[in-house]
């Protein structure tokens, strides 16, 4: 799924070799500096019309490269052999699947080119129940939304209406503290108005890894109090779904979760995607020598308690909203330990926790819909909360 930058501009006839000679230097320019540019076509229309073709793997690399204009020499010198700027548009992206293509709306929550998601709607008209999809990655910046598609191709069978979302994560502005907290909260309650062909009273969360935490902690911040980060929820969800998720940050900031990130050229797990922003990697690297945890909520457990409770699954009031958790105890990257943890702690307050721990699966088993014992109860379970 790519997003298509359709540029038409005019050269003077004494400028067109100008700019075919600055053409390479400037696409090279692009590879290097912008995250997600895929290719770009030049197509000549007539003597003095062009036609720029440019191939973006989303619309918040779009959207980063349009702010950055021309930044780098290399791009501002083929800008200057430009007589005149004609059209710009950005072209309407499809997926394809099996029963043809399908359109995807990209909906933003707000200003920043990570405060974004992607709606895809069921054939019909609705009004279909909705899923708050949220992907993991260590809320890093290394990572995105693209990495769980799968989840939401099987979701739209249903006839489940998906919102894919991205947020702000550690290694870019407004990472961590509040932000991550501040857009997830943000994500979903721009469900409450998103399209009328969507249900706001039958709205289901789901994450994998830390956006299974993040799912979890937007299923409890009614809970919160008055002012919190989070509280006052304008969406309601009616079921949480933590697909392998780091729902006790306390035992993972003991722990140092996530500073495995310190070695950039580890193996990485089974069925883990490649970085859709390599560029990230080393501030991120340089910085966690203390584990994650403290990158994403600004403090150590140890050192504010009451920060721990407003952000830790498993420290959290319980509410009315129940909650599936699936963990496999061959998980390579969050134990299994954090989210029986929170299991027993939402239980222990008479909270609605539903706990399913399988036997040998690893991390991004959880996220597999052709996973034959894990994926149909996960599908089942959600379908039975959205009726």
């Amino acid at each position: 799924m790519s997003v298509i930058e359709l540029t038409t501009f005019t050269v003077a006839d004494d400028r067109v070799h100008d700019m075919l000679a600055a053409r390479h230097a400037m696409v090279e320019a692009f590879r290097a500096d912008r995250r997600g540019f895929v290719a770009a076509k030049l197509i000549r229309l007539d003597q003095h019309t062009w036609l720029d073709s440019v191939e973006w793997t989303d619309d918040a690399a779009y959207d980063e490269s349009s702010a950055k204009g021309a930044n780098l020499p290399e791009i501002a010198a083929f800008f200057g052999t430009i007589d005149a700027l004609v059209e710009a548009r950005r072209g309407t992206r499809y997926d394809d699947a099996e029963d043809g293509p399908r359109a995807v709306r990209t909906v933003p929550y707000g200003p920043h080119p990570s405060q974004v998601g992607e709606l895809y709607l069921p054939e019909g008209e609705g009004p279909f129940p909705g899923v708050v999809l949220v992907h993991g990655g260590f809320w890093t910046a290394m990572w995105d939304r693209r990495q769980i598609l799968a989840v939401v191709v099987d979701l739209l069978s249903l006839g489940i209406a998906v919102y894919n979302v991205d947020y702000r994560r550690i290694g870019e502005d407004g990472g961590g503290w509040p932000g991550t907290f501040l857009d997830i909260a943000a994500a979903v309650d721009t469900m409450a108005g998103i399209d009328p062909a969507v249900d706001p009273e039958r709205i289901v969360i789901v994450g994998h890894s830390a956006g299974g935490h993040l799912a979890a902690w937007a299923g409890l911040r009614a809970g919160l109090p008055a002012g919190a980060v989070g509280a006052d929820p304008v969406a309601r969800p009616v079921g949480v779904v933590s697909l392998s998720g780091v729902l006790d940050l306390v035992a993972a900031d003991d722990e140092k979760f996530g500073i495995s990130l310190q070695d950039m050229d580890a193996e990485p797990i089974w069925g883990a995607p490649p970085p859709a922003r390599p560029d990230a990697w080393p501030a991120v690297a340089a910085a966690v020598a203390d584990g994650i945890v403290p990158l994403l909520v600004g403090a150590h457990a140890r050192e504010d308690a009451e920060r721990m409770a407003g952000t830790s699954p498993a420290h959290m009031r319980a509410g009315d909203v129940p909650v599936l958790a699936v963990h496999g105890d061959a998980d390579e990257a969050v134990p299994a330990s954090y989210s029986r943890a929170f299991a027993e702690a939402i239980t222990a307050q008479g909270g609605q926790v539903e706990y399913v721990e399988y036997a040998g699966a690893r991390h991004f088993d959880t996220v597999d819909p052709a996973n034959p014992a894990i994926w149909p109860a996960v599908r089942e379970w959600i379908a039975e909360r959205l009726g």
